[in-house]
């Protein structure tokens, strides 16, 4: 065959380009990734010689990112806060001219144009649309609140017609929200409404739009799973509480507690009862439980802070009436709870809340010190409901309520045979049960329990030396050792003989610190013989224990 002698370098030449264009491209690439590159670069290939020297690219984007953000971002939010201002502006001077009915429609024409805007730029330029929605929405409430609500602007004096038109605006922006599907648009709503009932200052027209509040967060967060607007309306509503029950300072200019509250309470329950009602959502995939779990805390921290003001207030003589009730009502909810709810650790803290209410009211029924012991016994009421529920939870709060409460009574109370000794008892008879049920309530460690003993023990010395006359001390706390060491050989529990040594040792050294300084000499003839008797038969006790022991081992 004979050779083509222009086929070869035609192909050459094509296969040259192609790796040339080859290599342009992997410099581009290479400078698309790292355009900062050190000094110029410079594209070669094999056929031609050096090219020309390429500019090094600045890093010039950045920069223009952000103009470009601020450029369409923040100038649309500068543009539409200076157009609500100027319509505003310009609406008052309307109105302060005698022009009240112009300045109205010039108000309603305002905020059809602005609306207007909105719809025909929502392809365009969609955030500056929402933009103007939002202007709209604030501009519409506004200009409800000047017909009626607002001082110094009002055009319809009738409260039913003028507060019913504020209404109804609310409403709709609500409706809006909610097709929109917007949760900023309903948390501006919510401080909407949050401003028309400061601005009221008036029991019932700032209070029951906290209710309508309420009840619509429950409904998105059920809906939408809008967590975070339900924790910022709880944090509205009791905001509006406050300022409620602290005489509308906002408006009135001074902060003075109200001398009646116009059953302003009612409302206050009313939403507490509502945002519990969270308790009842279903496990879902849109449920988290950390919004739940803090929607609740949060709900019984405010509730409790306006009660407490609303008790101080208004129901110093009757309150235990009002914690009879909460205590009945989260008693009642956390059993139901624990029985047919999904959220165990909810019904945990609806029962402690119980517990706590209903030390309250027995602290008012039957005052005190007469209260301490009820409050004592109450505590192994909690610590059976801790058994039923499976709650370490429950255990760890009532132990920390149970020493709260024996430091207050040892601080301020008056010193009674009974009371100090159902402190020693409710103890001792806790530990047991705790220990006697430890794998039902879950307690993985040992140092509840070591309190409840220690204090037990603390406690019954403590009883006897109240007690009994002052030269029976030594022989009564020696009894006391003693009984401690018999329980524990009944019930096989090392805890209890250790509790017998520590109280063996606390009467020596009250015998020889205090007793032999005050008792005559018979009296100490007979407490040093009853201790060194007691002494050393636990002493052979332990003896023969640990020669038993040996023997047992060396013959296996």
């Amino acid at each position: 065959m004979a050779d083509q002698p222009g086929s070869q370098p035609s192909d050459l030449e094509q296969l040259q380009k192609r790796v040339e264009e080859l290599e342009r491209r992997l410099i581009l690439l290479e400078e698309h990734r790292a355009p900062a590159a050190t000094g110029p670069r410079i594209i070669t290939s094999r056929s031609a010689g050096p090219r020309d020297v390429a500019p090094a690219q600045q890093p010039s984007g950045e920069n223009e990112s952000i103009e470009s953000r601020i450029g369409e971002y923040g100038m649309a939010w500068l543009g539409n806060i200076v157009l609500l201002f100027g319509i505003m502006y310009l609406t008052q001077l309307l109105h302060k001219g005698g022009h009240q009915v112009t300045s109205v429609i010039f108000g309603l024409a305002s905020i059809a144009g602005v609306y207007a805007a909105g719809y025909y730029s929502r392809k365009s330029f969609p955030y500056m649309s929402r933009l103007f929605n939002y202007n709209g929405h604030i501009l519409l409430f506004i200009t409800a609140m000047r017909i009626h609500v607002l001082p110094g602007s009002r055009i319809i004096e009738n409260h039913l017609v003028g507060e019913g038109v504020v209404l109804l605006v609310l409403i709709v922006l609500i409706y809006l929200a909610f097709r929109n599907k917007s949760q900023v648009h309903v948390v501006i709503v919510w401080i909407m409404a949050v401003i028309t009932a400061i601005a009221s200052n008036s029991t019932s027209l700032m209070l029951l739009p906290m209710v309508g509040v309420a009840l619509t967060a429950i409904f998105f967060a059920s809906r939408n799973n809008w967590w975070t607007g339900l924790i910022i309306s709880i944090g509205l509503v009791y905001f509006t509480f406050l300022i409620w029950i602290a005489g509308d300072p906002i408006v009135t200019g001074t902060f003075k507690i109200i001398s009646a509250h116009h059953y302003g309470h009612i409302y206050l329950f009313i939403c507490a009862l509502l945002y519990s009602s969270l308790a009842l959502f279903p496990k879902s995939d849109g449920t988290r439980e950390r919004f739940l779990n803090a929607s609740i805390v949060l709900n019984g921290l405010g509730f409790s802070f306006i009660l407490g003001l609303a008790v101080m207030a208004f129901f110093t003589h009757n309150y235990y009436i009002y914690f009879g009730l909460i205590a009945a009502f989260c008693m009642g909810y956390s059993i139901f709870l624990q029985w047919r709810g999904t959220w165990r650790s909810i019904a945990s803290l609806y029962a402690i809340y119980s517990f706590v209410a209903l030390s309250i009211a027995i602290a008012g029924i039957y005052k005190f010190p007469l209260a301490f012991f009820l409050l004592s016994v109450q505590s192994l009421l909690v610590v059976s409901m801790a058994l039923w529920f499976r709650s370490r939870f429950i255990v760890i709060m009532n132990t920390i309520l149970f020493v709260s409460l024996l430091i207050a009574y040892l601080v301020v109370g008056d010193s009674m045979a009974s009371i100090n000794f159902s402190f020693a008892l409710v103890a001792l008879i806790t530990a047991r049960i705790m220990n006697w049920k430890k794998k039902r309530l879950e307690i993985k460690t040992e140092w509840i329990r070591n309190i409840y003993l220690f204090i037990g023990s603390v406690m019954v010395l403590y009883s006897l030396q109240r007690a009994v006359p002052p030269h029976f001390v030594t022989l009564s706390w020696t009894l006391a050792a003693l009984l401690f060491f018999v329980l524990s050989v009944l019930i096989h529990n090392i805890k209890y003989r250790w509790l017998a040594i520590m109280t063996m040792i606390a009467t020596v050294l009250y015998l020889f610190i205090i007793d032999l300084k005050n008792i005559s000499l018979g009296y100490r003839i007979v407490a040093l013989m009853f201790i060194a008797v007691i002494s050393l038969g636990i002493s052979v006790f332990y003896t023969r224990r640990l020669k038993s022991k040996k023997e047992d081992h060396d013959s296996t």
